[in-house]
C-alpha cells in the first residue's frame, strides 16, 4: 500500500539520518532540498539533526544544505550535545549512588542507544532517561534515588497510571526526567519474564557501572516493537534504532521472534521489521519475514492499520488516542484472551478511579 507524501518526506529524513543508509539509496541535491523542508516543518525532528549534520559532513553534502540551515543544524548539534551531556552526568550520578548495591537499571531506548549505536558528537535526542528495574527492587531503589531525583505528581486520572511506570525529575537538573519503569510496558498484556530479561542484559560501555545496564540487543528490538504499539505510530525515530541494532550489533533475529513469542508481541516484531526493510532497507532476510507473517487477513488489516490510523502520534488522553490503543492492541498483541483482560482491567479501574 502507497504512503502519503507527508509520510514519504518523513521517511526519506529518517533514511538520511542512518549512519548505515542502504546502497541503494543516493542522495542528490534536489533530494537534499525536499529534506530541509521537511525538517524546517516538523519540529519533533530536532533529535536527528546531530545525526543528519555528521552524517551531511561524512558524506560531502553539508554544502547542499541551505547556509542559514547549515548554521542551524551545526547550532542543534551543540544544544544535543549539551542536553545528551547533562543526561550522562545524572545517569553517572545514578550509577556511583547505586555502588555496593545489588540492584540493576536497564537503560532503554535513547539514551540507551547513545554512546553505544550513536556517538558522543552525534547523539540522538531523547525527552528523557527511561531506566527498568525489577519490580521486587523498586522500594530499595527508590530509596537510593531520593537524593537525586523526586516522583513528579501527575495532574490526570488515568486508569492506567502507576501501574508500570512513574516520572521522576532530578533535583539538581529540573530539565531531566527519568522515566522510571518497574515493568516493560503493561503486565497484564505482555508477558515478560523480568529475571530473564537482567541475566541476558549487558553492561553499558559509557558508565563503567555493572549496575548501569542494557537490554541484550534481541530484547532491545523486541521492546521497541512493544513501544511502537503503545504509541500507536509506526513511522517514528524506533525505526532508526532498529535499523542501527542490526546494522551494528549483528543480533540473532530468529531469537528476537522467540522471545516475541514468549512475550506476546510476535505480530508486533513482525511489523518493526518489515517497516525497517521496507523503509531504511535494513538487511533483514525475506526468508525469516515469511516463516514469521500473521494470516492473511491479519496481515491486510495491520498493513492498512500502520498505512492510515498509526501514521502519527496522537494528543495523549484523548478519544482518538484511546480508539488507535484499543485498535493496536488487538492488531499487534498476539493474546486476544489477553487483550480482553487488559480493557476488562483497564474498566475496572476506571470504575474505582
Amino acid at each position: 500500500m502507497a504512503i502519503s507524501e507527508q509520510l514519504h518526506s518523513i521517511i526519506e529524513v529518517f533514511q538520511y539520518a542512518c549512519i548505515h543508509p542502504s546502497n541503494h539509496i543516493t542522495w542528490d541535491k534536489v533530494a537534499i532540498q525536499r529534506i530541509e523542508r521537511q525538517l524546517q516543518q516538523d519540529a519533533k525532528l530536532t533529535r536527528l539533526h546531530a545525526l543528519i549534520f555528521q552524517n551531511a559532513i561524512a558524506r560531502q553534502q553539508i554544502e547542499w544544505f541551505s547556509a542559514a540551515y547549515q548554521i542551524k543544524l551545526k547550532l542543534s548539534t551543540y544544544s544535543l550535545i549539551a542536553d545528551i551531556g547533562a543526561k550522562k552526568h545524572e545517569i553517572n550520578q545514578l550509577a556511583q549512588q547505586l555502588a555496593g548495591h545489588d540492584i540493576k537499571v536497564l537503560l532503554l531506548k535513547g539514551l540507551a542507544f547513545n554512546s553505544y549505536l550513536y556517538t558522543d558528537n552525534s547523539p540522538r535526542g531523547s525527552s528523557d532517561i527511561d531506566i527498568l528495574i525489577q519490580p521486587q527492587d523498586k522500594s530499595r531503589f527508590c530509596a537510593v534515588f531520593k537524593p537525586l531525583a523526586s516522583v513528579v505528581e501527575k495532574n490526570t486520572n488515568d486508569a492506567f497510571d502507576g501501574l508500570f511506570e512513574e516520572t521522576w525529575r532530578a533535583n539538581n537538573a529540573n530539565s531531566v526526567y527519568f522515566d522510571l519503569h518497574w515493568y516493560l510496558s503493561y503486565p497484564s498484556l505482555f508477558k515478560c519474564d523480568g529475571q530473564d530479561i537482567v541475566k541476558r542484559s549487558i553492561e553499558h560501555p559509557n558508565y563503567h557501572s555493572e549496575n548501569i545496564r542494557l537490554l541484550s540487543n534481541e530484547d532491545h528490538i523486541v521492546y521497541l516493537a512493544m513501544h511502537l504499539l503503545k504509541d500507536c505510530d509506526y513511522f517514528q525515530y524506533g525505526l532508526i534504532d532498529c535499523h542501527e541494532l542490526i546494522c551494528q550489533q549483528n543480533p540473532d533475529l530468529a531469537q528476537c521472534f522467540l522471545i516475541a513469542e514468549a512475550w506476546g508481541v510476535k505480530t508486533g516484531v513482525y511489523y518493526l521489521l518489515l517497516q525497517c526493510k521496507t523503509y531504511l532497507h535494513t538487511p533483514i532476510a525475506e526468508t525469516l519475514l515469511l516463516a514469521n507473517k500473521p494470516n492473511l487477513i491479519r496481515d491486510h488489516l495491520c498493513r492498512l492499520a500502520i498505512n492510515t490510523l498509526f501514521t502519527k502520534p496522537s494528543r495523549l488522553k484523548t478519544a482518538l488516542q484511546r480508539f488507535k490503543q484499543l485498535c493496536s492492541v488487538f492488531l499487534f498483541c498476539d493474546s486476544t484472551a489477553r487483550v480482553l483482560r487488559h480493557n476488562l482491567l483497564y474498566i475496572k479501574r476506571s470504575l474505582i478511579r
